[in-house]
């Protein structure tokens, strides 16, 4: 019973800790810092936890480790050598 208590709690902490693509943006687009992949990993999971997941426009939800790739694919940043750039704004709807 309380493996099943402490399954339920975790679930919901995990559901309550959605945040949206364009906060990640937002870190990246308003800072100094230049960040590897694994920098922007830390930065992510000290600023909202470690159980964020995040979710884009099109509702997809997905675990910080796809931020990145995810990014890519909506050519949003690229990387120069281990180095994340910023590319375009967030998405303007």
């Amino acid at each position: 019973m309380m493996i099943k208590l402490l399954l339920s709690e975790y679930s919901n902490e995990i559901m309550e800790n959605i945040h949206h693509i364009h906060e990640v943006l937002n870190i990246l687009y308003s800072s100094d810092e230049v960040f590897t992949i694994e920098g922007l990993h830390h930065k992510i999971k000290s600023q909202f936890g470690d159980t964020v997941q995040f979710t884009s426009c099109s509702n997809n939800v997905f675990p910080p480790e796809e931020v990145v790739p995810f990014l890519l694919s909506r050519q949003k940043i690229r990387l120069e050598e281990n180095n994340i750039v910023p590319l375009t704004p967030a998405c303007s709807h």
